[in-house]
């Protein structure tokens, strides 16, 4: 039977509920993504349909079910950039994102077309998690559970 699972990657995260419970431990993408070379970006995963993910805990032996609707923020350590060379500039903006009470401030990368470049435009795209990056982290917030959107002025 184990010739039918598909191989996956194993990634850390910390996830944060809707009713405050904060949980550390991994969750499991395919190791082979269907629109890039190499495994499946966590953001991608997270955005597929199916309501209901398995997330092994670090302080358990076998994985829990999460429903992606309970999930407030999952954040985890950002990618490191293509050794391939260096990506292309794409518009991006400086946020603060509220929801329920937590505040974060991050970089939302606008990776659309020209005449799709605000935030407003971002927001709206039907993908249910905005990615939000914080240096090292990259934040994945529920926009359902998102109040509001301030763009902060760069320096």
């Amino acid at each position: 039977m184990s010739e039918l699972r598909v191989p996956t990657v194993a990634m850390n995260t910390e996830i944060l509920c809707a009713d405050g419970r904060s949980f550390r431990g991994r969750v499991f993408v395919p190791a082979l993504a269907s629109r890039h070379s190499g495994p499946m970006r966590l953001e991608e995963w997270l955005n597929e349909p199916p309501q209901f993910f398995p997330f092994l805990p670090d302080d358990a032996d076998s994985p829990v079910l999460m429903n992606k609707r309970e999930v407030l923020v999952m954040t985890f350590a950002a990618p490191l950039p293509d050794e391939e060379g260096a990506e292309p500039e794409v518009p991006h903006r400086r946020v603060a994102v509220e929801c329920e009470a937590r505040r974060l401030e991050g970089v939302l990368v606008i990776d659309m077309p020209a005449h799709l470049s605000r935030v407003l435009d971002c927001l709206n795209r039907p993908q249910m998690f905005l990615t939000l990056q914080d240096e090292s982290r990259n934040h994945l917030i529920q926009k359902e559970r998102i109040t509001r959107v301030v763009e902060i002025p760069e320096v």
